[in-house]
């Protein structure tokens, strides 16, 4: 590993997983629809190292609360399924750990006395100037957290800020030249805009059809299904006044504010009864599956459902998707859906059959227009490009990566595109193709910004550069490592 590094300590830079410890708000929320092995009580292992399911329950809490906050408060288990967190949790610890056993491998320390220092300066724990240990551990324990595991978290925070100082790399004085070069020069150039709507093209009616025979996979029916479906929706759960405030008494560590405190019971009756409800749906729902599953005779309302765009809005990404990996006499589970929680039984999958000339001949002839027409506008592109100076090409100025507004002939958007790509090439004369354009530039000057401008932003350069190079090499870091530690998924 010491070999890999001086190999590479040009390059090395790596991102060091500081945990920033949060104590309001860190409870845990509900584990219910998550299954791990309780023989190894893990749910990894990095080396010799385990991650215990503890410690992942915390991980994905934080990140959980994190989630829920940038929502502002709207997320529920099922989203936080979409985006994740889970594999997020478990990957965070993984990553985290490979970096703690390289740090203990290279003999890092972390004293007692370290974590005492670190301790002392939390206020949190303070009562009239001093420290608290009749706080500390009641703070801890309003949060589920074990003063063992509280202060293992210090430890690993203060070992990874360790690694991270051993291993910072500064950008050298020549990328920082190479990025002043890059990002604070300005290009004064000369361009035409070739426009693909002026460019006339009416196909024969034998060119469209032979194209439709080319490529007549490319024009297909949409798949559909003929279903069986129940449909329940949540807001149609009755409820009464001391279900609702049982429920918040149950499960109050769900209903957090923007800072991670828990809510009030009158500040949190809307989100509490939004809870309840969707929670006896999801219930009721899986009632109303093991009937339809079992039921020999109709029991729910008959539809056609097609992957088509307005199907996916009506009923889901999430639900026509499980529809596309499902067979005929499949039963879905419940899935909340823009209609509700919806179990179906599909009766019929309808498969997708290339269409008939005549019904794929409108969208042929359109892709076939707009391919003929890029094509010719590259032609014309490259034949004008052979006579840039006589084409009648406008000088725009000055141009530079921060360049923030339109260029005459062009969107926004466009002006962006080109401008990336004018940067990331290296010919003075030449070509950009756009989705509807070509713009044909020739760079006649270069200058530097002024200097003030160049102190002025040279900082958040030199950090941006730094984060870039961080990210290059973070990959490869980390796939070293996990040749040296072998890691393995529990599930």
């Amino acid at each position: 590993m010491i070999g890999w590094m001086q190999k590479h300590r040009k390059y090395l830079v790596i991102t060091i997983w500081v945990s920033t410890i949060a104590l309001v708000g860190a409870s845990v929320v509900g584990w219910g629809v998550y299954s791990f092995s309780s023989a190894s009580n893990s749910v990894a292992k990095v080396g010799d190292t385990k991650i215990s399911i503890q410690k992942m329950q915390r991980e994905y809490s934080r990140l959980y609360n994190l989630y829920n906050q940038i929502t502002g408060g709207g997320l529920d288990e099922e989203q936080a399924q979409k985006l994740g967190i889970q594999e997020q949790a478990i990957n965070t610890l993984i990553y985290k750990t490979l970096m703690l056993n390289y740090a203990r491998d290279l003999g890092l320390l972390v004293q007692k006395e370290e974590i005492i220092q670190e301790l002392s300066k939390m206020q949190e724990f303070y009562v009239d100037g001093k420290f608290s240990k009749e706080i500390y551990l009641k703070t801890l324990e309003e949060n589920n957290l074990k003063a063992k595991d509280f202060e293992e978290g210090i430890y690993e925070s203060l070992l990874l800020q360790k690694l991270g100082v051993l291993l910072d790399i500064p950008l050298t004085p020549l990328e920082i030249d190479m990025l002043k070069s890059a990002y604070f020069t300005e290009d004064r150039l000369s361009i035409k805009i070739l426009d693909k709507k002026d460019i006339v093209f009416n196909p024969k009616e034998e060119e469209i059809k032979k194209y439709w025979e080319e490529n007549q996979d490319i024009y297909q029916t949409q798949r559909g299904y003929e279903l069986e479906v129940i449909t329940l929706l949540p807001q149609d759960v009755k409820y009464t006044q001391e279900v609702l405030e049982k429920y918040y008494n149950d499960f109050k560590n769900q209903f957090l504010d923007a800072q991670g405190q828990i809510m009030p019971y009158e500040q949190a009756k809307n989100e509490v009864q939004k809870a309840y409800q969707d929670s006896q749906a999801q219930k009721e729902a899986l009632k109303q599956y093991i009937a339809l599953r079992k039921a020999k005779e109709q029991m729910g309302k008959l539809v056609s459902v097609y992957e088509k765009e307005e199907d996916y809005q009506k009923y889901g990404n999430d639900f026509i998707n499980l529809l596309s990996q499902a067979k005929e006499g499949d039963t879905l589970k419940p899935i909340l859906t823009p209609q509700g929680y919806v179990s179906a039984k599909i009766k019929k999958v309808i498969p997708s059959v290339p269409k008939a000339y005549e019904d794929a001949k409108i969208d042929a002839s359109a892709d076939y227009i707009r391919g003929q027409k890029t094509q010719m506008l590259e032609k014309l592109a490259k034949e004008q490009m052979a006579n840039f100076a006589n084409i009648g090409s406008k000088d725009i100025g000055f141009i530079g990566r921060d360049y923030s507004k339109e260029i005459a002939g062009l969107t926004l958007d466009e002006t962006q595109e080109f401008i990336s790509k004018l940067f990331m090439g290296s010919n003075k004369q030449d070509y950009i193709l756009l989705e509807n354009k070509a713009i044909l530039y020739a760079i006649k000057e270069q200058r530097s910004k002024n200097s003030d401008i160049i102190s002025k932003n040279l900082d958040f350069l030199i950090q941006s550069g730094t984060q870039i190079k961080q990210r290059l090499v973070e990959g490869e870091l980390l796939n070293e490592l996990s040749k040296i530690y072998k890691i393995t998924k529990y599930q």
